[in-house]
């Protein structure tokens, strides 16, 4: 008898909650695999499921519940603020939590730097691309410049950008290195900030698949943080205000925050910690002023 959709997703949910898996993800697979949205997959539960979709479902399901593996590198893709990116394991999978830093610098660039045109945007460690790319097509008018460390996850960032049509200038090397020289006046990034404490406790679906580059921080989770910090001043440009804007682990805000303070004391216009949706910090915000604009 031919199984019905209600049915298959019944037996994914039962069978991954059993192992203490994401019961969610029979039906991310079951949605993919049919081309549906999850409203359509619900109206029509009742519908028959072919045999090759089931067989094709359920082996997906037990590999997850046996190895891990991740399931947007299942499906080769990933959701990112209403858009779908290429992921491969040569980028960290894009989350949720970082679409929060993209509406985020929006508002920041409205309220302190609304009166620059074409703004000049550096992403650093840009991995997959989504924040650049995002970017990019959210606001046009912008000038977006990608920094990776990797020539593999430059790849599957510049894919993203022509499949999606956002004009992204992509350059590989460390942090800020490619970019001096050169004039920006905001620098967002989301960098490797997972202790090494935290990245043994990491769930198997993340430490045996996702790329360690992208994830280890150093010893406290901030060496990278230091850095970008630090070489800042570098990529000023000739606005009066430079806005920096990260994504953070949710015990570094003060952390973050306190770098700042010392290396830029008596040009910090604004600076503050922000919360995500789930009320952990998550992002570190702050509009510095130019001193060599003055």
């Amino acid at each position: 008898m031919t199984e019905k959709r209600y049915e298959l997703l019944n037996w994914a949910s039962s069978y991954l909650n059993t192992h203490h898996r994401d019961e969610n993800i029979g039906e991310i697979l079951l949605c993919a695999r049919l081309g549906l949205s999850r409203t359509d997959l619900i109206v029509d539960a009742n519908e028959p499921v072919a045999h090759e979709d089931a067989v094709w479902i359920r082996g997906k399901v037990r590999d997850h519940v046996l190895h891990g593996t991740p399931v947007q590198y299942m499906l080769g893709s990933a959701s990112f603020y209403g858009r779908t990116f290429k992921v491969t394991p040569d980028v960290l999978i894009p989350r949720q939590e970082t679409e929060e830093l993209i509406w985020r610098v929006g508002q920041w660039v409205n309220r302190y730097a609304a009166d620059l045109k074409q703004l000049s945007v550096c992403d650093i460690g840009t991995g997959s691309g989504a924040i650049a790319i995002t970017l990019a097509l959210e606001h046009p008018d912008w000038h977006v410049t990608a920094v990776d460390l990797s020539a593999k996850a430059l790849r599957v960032a510049r894919e993203n950008a022509a499949i999606l049509g956002a004009r992204v200038d992509f350059r590989q090397g460390n942090l800020l290195a490619p970019l001096q020289g050169e004039s920006f006046n905001l620098l967002v990034s989301n960098p490797p900030y997972i202790t090494r404490k935290e990245m043994s406790e990491l769930n198997d679906t993340v430490s045996d698949y996702e790329p360690h580059l992208a994830l280890f921080g150093g010893e406290d989770g901030l060496d990278f943080y230091r850095e970008i910090v630090a070489a800042l001043p570098s990529i000023f440009g000739n606005a009066h205000t430079f806005i920096a804007a990260f994504e953070i682990g949710a015990s570094q805000g003060r952390a973050v925050a306190d770098l700042i303070r010392d290396k830029f004391s008596n040009q910090i216009e604004n600076l503050a910690v922000e919360k995500d949706i789930a009320g952990c910090d998550r992002n570190v915000m702050t509009v510095l002023k130019n001193l060599l604009h003055e």
